[in-house]
């Protein structure tokens, strides 16, 4: 069985964005019923849904800007790398949140997509020596290591399941 681990306390006075925004913008911590301004005293506060919005849109551009190198390390097709690009701030956030419960769930987890990122800088530094690997055999190199990494965890956890 898995317990999940408490979650960290968060202080917004360290995140880089919202100090901006606090810079920037006159920000309430009333709610506003879901409204992203509200008049307090006449004056236009953001609430902290605005706030919410602003931080998970910026996770959404730091997860695609992440994931250009990966994308070179498949392709070079300039409509490939655009597109995934802009399928990734769309569903990267939500592969980041289920990527980060298995990982406490596949021990070995971490280092297949450590494995995976080091093959795919390989992969894009084998280019400059004009060394070619297949789109079909990234992809299966990416898939094995992830695959394995599962499986020794699975095998791991029930030879071990008290750690």
């Amino acid at each position: 069985m898995f317990f999940a681990k408490k979650e960290q306390q968060v202080n917004l006075e360290e995140n880089r964005v919202y100090r901006f925004l606090k810079r920037f913008f006159p920000i309430t911590s009333a709610d506003g019923g879901g409204k992203l301004t509200v008049r307090i005293g006449g004056k236009k506060f953001y609430t902290s849904l605005f706030v919410v919005i602003v931080l998970l849109a910026t996770t959404d551009v730091v997860f695609a800007l992440d994931s250009i190198p990966a994308v070179f390390g498949i392709t070079q097709n300039k409509l490939v790398i655009y597109t995934s690009n802009i399928f990734a701030v769309l569903g990267l956030r939500s592969l980041f949140f289920l990527l980060r419960g298995a990982v406490h769930k596949f021990r070995f987890l971490q280092q297949g997509i450590a494995t995976v990122l080091v093959f795919v800088g390989l992969k894009m530094l084998s280019e400059l020596v004009h060394v070619k690997v297949s789109v079909m055999v990234s992809l299966g190199v990416i898939l094995l290591c992830i695959l394995l990494s599962i499986l020794i965890s699975l095998v791991w956890s029930k030879k071990h399941p008290s750690s």
